[in-house]
C-alpha cells in the first residue's frame, strides 16, 4: 500500500525556524565578541597610557580568558541545548509563546508611546533619548517579536514528524563542540569536511556576526536603563551606529559574499571527504544539467528572511549536503565539462568518455547507506533507473522530484517509480518519495520550495535512519 503525505506544515516553519536560528547566533556571537572587544580594548588603552606591564600580561589574560570563558561557553551551551531538546517541544514552545507575548506587547507599547510623542504625548523628560530612535526601537523589537510568537505558536501546534523534519538533524547531548558550532550559526556539515575547516568556519561565523545587530538593538533597554551609565561609562548611540552598520551590510549584501566564500572554501574541503570518512555513502544521482538549478525560499515573510543566510536560494545539492551528511558522505559523480564541483555532494570524476562510469556508479550505490535520485528524461538517468529496479529492494531509495518538471510530467514519471500510486491533490505536487517496510510514502508540497525539499527530505532521512545520525568514521592509514 502507498501512503501519501504532505509536508505543507514543515515547510510553513522552515524560514521562521532558521530566523530564531540566527536570532541565537546573534547573542551567541555577541558573547563571543564582547570577550573579544574587552581584550581589544584593554590592549588600545594599555598602549595608549603605555603601561607596558599591562601590555606584557595581555597574551596571559587573553589565554585565561579562553581557558575560563569560551571553553566552558561551548560546554554550557552544548549542555543547555541537550536539556531543551530533551524537553517536549511544545514546553520548549510554550515556554517561547509567552516570552514572545511579552516582548511583543513590550515593544509595541513602546513604538506607540514614543510615535504618540511627536503629537504632543510628553513620554520622557530626559533630553539625551531620541523619541524617534525609540520609536524605531520599539517597531524593530515588535517585528522581531511576531517572528518569534509566530515561531513558538507553530512548534507548539504542529505534529512531531513535521517539527523535526523543519528542525532536521541535531547532535547527540555529548557532543558539545559541535552543538556550540551550531549555535554560532555554522552549518551542519561543517562538522563533516575535515579536519582544515577553521578558515571555512570563521567565514560561516563572520555571517552570524552580521545578524549581531538584532541582539544589540533588543538588548538597547538595558543600557537606557541607567541615565549615569549612559553619560559617564556608556554611550548607547555607539550601539545603535554599531547596529545600524551591522544591518546595512546585510541589507547590500555582505552576508552573501561572506557565505559564497565559505561555501566555496568548504566545497574545497568537501571534495576529499572519501580520504578520511569511512561511512557507508549517500549517493546523488541525478542529470548534470541539474546542478545549477536553485529553489527560492518561500515562507515566512520579508523580515523573517532578511537576516544573513535564512532566505536564500539552495540547489537540491545544498539542501542535501546539510542534511544528509549526518547520515554518511553525500557523493556524486562529477560533469566532465564543468571540473569546478558546486557546494554539494563531493565530486567523483570519471575519466574516458565510454561507460566507464556506469561501473562507478555500481560500485557506490552497492557500498552506499542510501541513494538520493532526482530523476527526468535523461538517457543516463534511464540508465540509473535500471539499475536501482535491478537491485530488487536491497538499495534505500529517497527519489526528489526534479525541479524543471511540471506537475504533470513528474506526477507521470513517478507513477512509473512508485506502485499504486494514489491521487494527488489537484493543490498539491510530489516533492519526494521513499520506501519504508515494504511500503512507499509519497510526499507532497503546496509548491516547490527550499522550505518544502527541506521538509521532504529530512521526513525521508528521519523515517530511514533516525535522528541520531552517525558520527564520521576516520579512515585508518595502511
Amino acid at each position: 500500500m502507498t501512503q501519501t503525505r504532505s509536508v505543507d506544515v514543515a515547510a510553513r516553519g522552515y524560514i521562521r525556524h532558521r530566523f530564531v536560528r540566527a536570532l541565537n547566533a546573534s547573542f551567541v556571537v555577541l558573547m563571543v565578541f564582547g570577550l573579544v572587544g574587552l581584550v581589544v580594548g584593554a590592549m588600545m588603552h594599555a598602549i595608549g597610557t603605555g603601561e607596558w606591564a599591562q601590555i606584557v600580561g595581555l597574551p596571559l589574560g587573553a589565554a585565561l580568558a579562553f581557558l575560563l570563558f569560551l571553553a566552558p561557553m561551548a560546554i554550557v551551551i552544548g549542555a543547555t541545548t541537550a536539556i531543551i531538546d530533551g524537553l517536549h517541544r511544545r514546553v520548549v514552545g510554550f515556554a517561547l509563546l509567552l516570552a514572545a507575548l511579552f516582548l511583543f506587547a513590550f515593544f509595541g507599547l513602546a513604538f506607540i508611546a514614543f510615535v504618540s510623542s511627536f503629537f504632543g504625548l510628553e513620554i520622557t523628560d530626559d533630553p539625551e533619548i531620541n523619541p524617534a530612535a525609540m520609536a524605531a526601537f520599539g517597531l524593530f523589537g515588535a517585528l522581531i517579536s511576531y517572528q518569534l510568537l509566530r515561531h513558538a505558536w507553530w512548534q507548539t501546534t504542529s505534529p512531531a514528524l513535521d517539527y523535526k523534519a523543519a528542525r532536521g538533524w541535531r547532535p547527540p547531548p555529548w557532543r558539545f563542540l559541535t552543538a556550540f558550532r551550531r549555535h554560532l550559526g555554522l552549518p551542519g556539515f561543517i562538522a563533516y569536511v575535515g579536519n582544515k575547516r577553521l578558515v571555512a568556519s570563521l567565514l560561516y561565523f563572520f555571517v552570524a556576526v552580521l545578524n549581531v545587530g538584532i541582539a544589540l538593538l533588543l538588548l538597547l533597554p538595558l543600557f537606557l536603563s541607567s541615565p549615569t551609565e549612559r553619560t559617564e561609562n556608556f554611550d548607547p548611540a555607539n550601539v545603535i551606529i554599531g547596529s545600524a552598520i551591522l544591518l546595512l551590510l546585510n541589507v547590500v549584501g555582505a552576508g552573501s559574499l561572506l557565505s559564497r566564500l565559505a561555501d566555496d572554501r568548504a566545497t574545497k574541503l568537501y571534495q576529499n571527504v572519501r580520504e578520511w570518512d569511512a561511512r557507508a555513502p549517500i549517493v546523488f544521482l541525478r542529470a548534470f544539467n541539474q546542478d545549477d538549478a536553485r529553489l527560492k525560499a518561500r515562507g515566512g515573510d520579508a523580515f523573517a528572511r532578511w537576516p544573513a543566510g535564512v532566505g536564500r536560494p539552495r540547489t537540491l545539492d545544498e539542501i542535501l549536503l546539510e542534511h544528509a551528511s549526518p547520515y554518511g558522505p553525500v557523493i556524486a559523480i562529477g560533469d566532465p565539462r564543468d571540473p569546478t564541483p558546486p557546494l554539494g555532494a563531493a565530486r567523483v570524476f570519471v575519466e574516458g568518455e565510454g561507460e566507464e562510469w556506469q561501473g562507478v556508479v555500481r560500485g557506490l550505490a552497492g557500498a552506499s547507506k542510501a541513494v538520493v535520485m532526482c530523476p527526468n528524461h535523461g538517457e543516463g538517468v534511464k540508465w540509473e533507473l535500471d539499475l536501482i529496479s535491478q537491485a530488487g529492494g536491497r538499495l534505500q531509495v529517497i527519489f526528489l522530484a526534479s525541479p524543471e518538471l511540471d506537475r504533470e510530467t513528474t506526477h507521470a514519471l513517478f507513477q512509473r517509480l512508485v506502485p499504486n500510486m494514489p491521487e494527488i491533490e489537484a493543490k498539491q505536487t510530489i516533492i519526494a518519495a521513499y520506501e519504508l517496510g515494504g511500503e512507499w510514502r509519497v510526499l507532497t508540497a503546496a509548491e516547490r520550495s527550499v522550505d518544502s525539499y527541506t521538509g521532504a527530505l529530512n521526513t525521508a532521512l528521519q523515517a530511514l535512519f533516525g535522528m541520531k545520525g552517525e558520527p564520521a568514521k576516520r579512515k585508518k592509514l595502511a
